[in-house]
């Protein structure tokens, strides 16, 4: 008897693709995912492919919008945080948590640091243009203040990606970030760093 495949609906489909892609990203990398491996694994043919994306660049582009910490962890979670102190904290520590648990991620960026190319160009560029309104914001804040916060903030962000990025490599700083005790002390640094920061803007 023929084997019959059920047959899927438009979010069926979207889901087989990411769950896929994600698969294949943890066993060969970002740069050689190819759209036949992708469409091979998610079990559907190349057309159904092409006729929700204009190649490989256009799905990884609608891919990142929804897996990229920034677009999703970070903002998402401190988005109900009144306190613009504590906001940047949330921020900061949640990009930490998110990052070191989020392999996936952890991929995109050693892809983009090692690879120049149109895809880890866009991705950059994107995560960059969905963190201009948070960098406006304290930098209003800052406005009148001697810390220059975007400065520190991308300072502190580059840290947290290299710390992320080399944690299986050695510890840094004597500190290893793969264990409770270690993470603690990061997001511990993290709060004083931002507590320093606003007592720099608080009314005496």
């Amino acid at each position: 008897m023929e084997d019959k495949r059920k047959r899927r609906n438009n979010s069926d489909i979207e889901d087989s693709l990411n769950k896929a892609f994600i698969q294949l990203v943890k066993e060969v990398g970002f740069p050689k995912v190819t759209v036949r491996a992708l469409t091979r694994k998610a079990k559907i043919e190349p057309v159904v492919f092409y006729k929700r994306y204009n190649d490989l660049n256009d799905f990884i582009d609608q891919f990142v919008k929804e897996y990229d910490y920034w677009f999703s962890d970070i903002t998402r979670n401190c988005g109900n945080i009144i306190d613009d102190k504590k906001s940047y904290i949330a921020i900061l520590n949640n990009l930490f948590s998110s990052l070191k648990e989020n392999k996936l991620m952890q991929q995109l960026l050693k892809w983009e640091f090692s690879d120049n190319n149109d895809i880890t160009r866009r991705t950059a560029r994107l995560r960059e243009f969905h963190t201009l309104p948070l960098v406006n914001k304290y930098r209003e804040i800052f406005a009148d203040s001697s810390v220059e916060i975007d400065a520190v903030s991308a300072l502190i962000i580059g840290g947290i990606y290299y710390l992320v990025l080399h944690a299986d490599l050695a510890t840094f700083g004597n500190i290893d970030i793969n264990t409770e005790c270690g993470s603690k002390k990061i997001s511990d640094a993290i709060e004083y760093i931002g507590n320093v920061f606003f007592a720099d803007i608080s009314p005496l």
